[in-house]
């Protein structure tokens, strides 16, 4: 009886798994479809938006919307003149959509070959935007190899559900800040999204552990932490 019983319960959760691989792809053809991200993006405009309005309206306080975010990117571009975007976690493209005109060079890694493909595919101009697939944990380090310039980072890649992918752990951060850390190109400025993620857990340090890795390679910077962003940068005052 007890083998029946493990039987049964192992096709149940074989069956359960098959299902919930057959739900994504149906969502991932369905919500990644033109019509589906035409309307996603009218509708997203409007809910940024009020999104921004009310979060100004408390006094710019939790989280900010993403609105704000890419504000907060142009914002530190501008304060140390900077003109190339590096992004880690492309997804559906926000942050190319609201900075392609403050940077000349835009680079951005997505690991979901679906999400890549629709990005390559929307959004990369040559010359100007490039959209690159794989895990930014391995990526990242073939791209600074070809880079002589300070650039701005913005790392938001990790597992968030339904549409998108996993590397080995939900946040390559560590292994994205190790490879920026040690380039020799100064002058970079780094912002990690979800400040709030960092509790020590899926691959997250805690905010204690990432200020003492980043002090122990560069003294010179600064770690400041708002607006659920980390901001890391060479000792200066700037905006956002």
């Amino acid at each position: 009886m007890g083998k029946i019983q493990a039987g049964t319960s192992a096709q149940c959760e074989g069956d359960a798994s098959a299902l919930a691989w057959l739900f994504k792809q149906v969502a991932r053809v369905v919500f990644l479809s033109d019509v589906a991200q035409a309307a996603n993006d009218t509708v997203d405009r409007v809910r940024q938006a009020r999104a921004m309005r009310a979060w100004e309206k408390r006094g710019r306080t939790g989280p900010p919307p993403h609105l704000a975010k890419q504000r907060i990117v142009c914002a530190y571009a501008r304060a140390f003149g900077l003109d190339t975007l590096i992004e880690t976690g492309t997804y559906l493209g926000a942050m190319i959509k609201g900075t392609r005109h403050t940077f000349r060079t835009i680079i951005s890694i997505e690991l979901d070959p679906h999400l890549y493909e629709r990005a390559r595919r929307k959004l990369a101009e040559p010359g100007h935007i490039t959209i690159l697939n794989g895990d930014s944990a391995e990526v990242l380090p073939r791209v600074l190899r070809h880079l002589d310039v300070p650039c701005l980072f913005w790392l938001d890649a990790h597992h968030s559900g339904l549409l998108t992918a996993r590397g080995r752990q939900d946040s390559p951060v560590l292994l994205e800040l190790q490879a920026i850390l040690s380039h020799p190109v100064a002058g970079h400025v780094v912002l990690i999204d979800d400040a709030h993620e960092f509790v020590g857990e899926g691959g997250y340090p805690t905010l204690r552990e990432l200020r003492e890795m980043v002090a122990a390679r560069r003294p010179d910077w600064a770690m400041v932490v708002g607006h659920d962003i980390i901001r890391l940068h060479a000792r200066r005052s700037t905006s956002g």
